[in-house]
């Protein structure tokens, strides 16, 4: 796979991740697709800095709790819309 693939290959999980968190977190968000998205890619790459090499099912359930909690950090620091 190449540059562009990788690329695509990212966005796809990240906006996977980044639902998955959303829907973890109870309640409302007001956030838009980019900010999911990019939530999400934001946590898939701590959970690969941090877990290296795993299952990607694993990595993705890992990914969308980073990223709940990340979205609960971001909302109560006032960074993101409730």
């Amino acid at each position: 796979m190449g540059f562009i693939g990788s690329i695509i290959g990212t966005l796809i999980v990240g906006a996977i991740v980044g639902f998955l968190g959303r829907a973890i977190l109870p309640g409302a968000q007001d956030i838009g697709l980019a900010k999911t998205v990019g939530l999400g890619v934001i946590s898939a790459f701590i959970v690969g800095l941090v877990l290296g090499s795993v299952n990607a099912i694993l990595a993705i359930v890992v990914g969308g709790l980073v990223a709940a909690g990340l979205l609960w950090l971001g909302i109560r620091q006032g960074f993101l819309k409730a």
